[in-house]
């Protein structure tokens, strides 16, 4: 991929189903929610000025899990590797949810959670089929799916601002029951789901053409699209939508269209959300394949889950993780895509969160090991390394318990994987340990 392609599939990953379902999530807390999502914003520049000067220090395939792994360990590197591949194609799951939930604004009959599901997997499984093609097909398609994705937004993000209603804005500013900072923060605590994948380009470094240049770039200029995305959709349809129709909503950028300029405008929204929504499924393919790659390459998972095609896709983990989330959908049926899409972002958020505390952590740590700590520079990025870890590690201390309790189960199940990986790498060693003795008569 070139820099249009992959600034695109960035920004693409960043919103996905994010921009399409935040306003009925954050609508929950109110108008309010929009001093978290800011808050969160600097946050997300913060970690992306972070990955790229982690890129440059060290680039290699695997992007900031490389990183952890090189400066913190194996144990280290296996523990954060499970975390963000679990927040990949988990958070893939809330793309096909927010998808199907754009197409019942066609067929209602997909409300109903199991037909939703069903859906769901349906296209999950086409997706596998096109992702299978590789990194060049994918990325042409995300300029069409982008496209989509950026009229959709932009057309309510802008024109929707004549029929704004500060009425009702003012009205639904704070419905949380709590205090606005209470509120603010647990609003940008769930703002996290939509900056999910800002380091999509460095993760996908060996799919990138001239990546030391267009891997940098396309992180800023994909997070610049979002942000802008963001702040100009998610007020105007605060302001126009009552909150009782919002939260209520499963395709709020359609409801907005609707109630604007008619039914037929909505069904045109929504077509463009469902090409949108699941044509980012491609894009995060490559992370939920790429990660578990580097991993098996560098000896923590097993080989074979760097194993590829002839288009260079690692199909076996592809396909593996497509399992996953097929059981995923199925063990989260709730009663409404809404509370599906809720918990299924709540899980990825929560396994997202633990990588990006670390990366932030690792980045001092490598320009000490790269002898990069002197002057000025070293102590910024040591401010905003310890900025985002502060706000990372208040976002896990007021996270749901059910989220935490996953993630220290996950922490668990990587003991007894860690010591597999030890045994393995014993067994190298005893393989290998022959054609390094000295060659008798030497002084070795």
């Amino acid at each position: 991929m070139g820099l249009l392609a992959l600034t695109v599939m960035t920004a693409s990953n960043m919103m996905g189903s994010g921009v399409f379902m935040l306003p009925t999530t954050l609508g929950q807390i109110g108008s309010v929610s929009v001093w978290g999502w800011a808050l969160t914003f600097l946050v997300i520049l913060c970690l992306a000025l972070i990955f790229n000067k982690m890129n440059a220090l060290f680039p290699h395939n695997g992007g900031i899990i490389a990183s952890i792994h090189y400066c913190f360990g194996p144990f280290i590197g296996l523990q954060m590797t499970l975390f963000y591949w679990l927040a990949t194609w988990v958070g893939n799951c809330a793309l096909l949810l927010a998808g199907v939930g754009y197409l019942s604004f066609f067929f209602p009959v997909l409300l109903h959670p199991l037909y939703g599901a069903l859906a769901c997997i349906a296209l999950l499984w086409l997706a596998v089929l096109l992702g299978l093609r590789g990194a060049k097909l994918v990325g042409k398609a995300q300029l069409i799916t982008g496209g989509c994705m950026v009229a959709a937004i932009l057309s309510i993000g802008l024109l929707g601002w004549r029929h704004f209603d500060l009425h009702i804005y003012r009205a639904a500013w704070n419905l949380s029951g709590q205090s606005d900072g209470h509120a603010i923060i647990n609003a940008a605590v769930i703002s996290l789901w939509g900056f999910l994948g800002v380091e999509s380009a460095s993760v996908s470094r060996s799919q990138v053409e001239k990546p030391d240049r267009t891997v940098p770039l396309a992180t800023l200029c994909g997070l610049a699209i979002t942000g802008l995305c963001y702040a100009s959709s998610t007020n105007v349809i605060m302001g126009i939508l009552p909150h009782a129709t919002l939260t209520a909503s499963a395709s709020p950028f359609a409801d907005t269209a609707r109630a604007i300029w008619g039914t037929g405008a909505g069904q045109l929204i929504s077509a463009a959300a469902i090409i949108a929504c699941l044509g980012a499924m491609p894009g995060w393919q490559i992370l939920q394949t790429e990660v578990p790659r580097a991993a098996a390459e560098s000896g923590i998972f097993p080989p074979i889950f760097a194993r590829t095609n002839r288009y260079g896709v690692p199909w076996v983990a592809l396909i593996f993780t497509a399992i996953l989330m097929t059981l995923v959908l199925l063990l989260t049926l709730s009663a409404s895509l809404q509370s599906q899409f809720r918990n299924v972002i709540v899980l990825a958020v929560a396994a997202s969160l633990f990588p990006y505390a670390f990366a932030a952590l690792a980045l001092p740590g490598m320009m000490v090991m790269k002898d990069r700590y002197r002057g000025g520079g070293f102590y910024g990025y040591c401010l905003l390394s310890l900025t985002a870890f502060a706000f990372i590690a208040g976002a896990i201390l007021s996270g749901q318990s059910r989220a935490l309790l996953c993630g220290v189960l996950l922490q668990i199940a990587t003991i007894p994987l860690y010591l597999l990986y030890i045994v393995r790498r014993q067994r190298r060693e005893r393989t290998a340990s022959p054609l390094l003795l000295p060659a008798p008569g030497s002084h070795q």
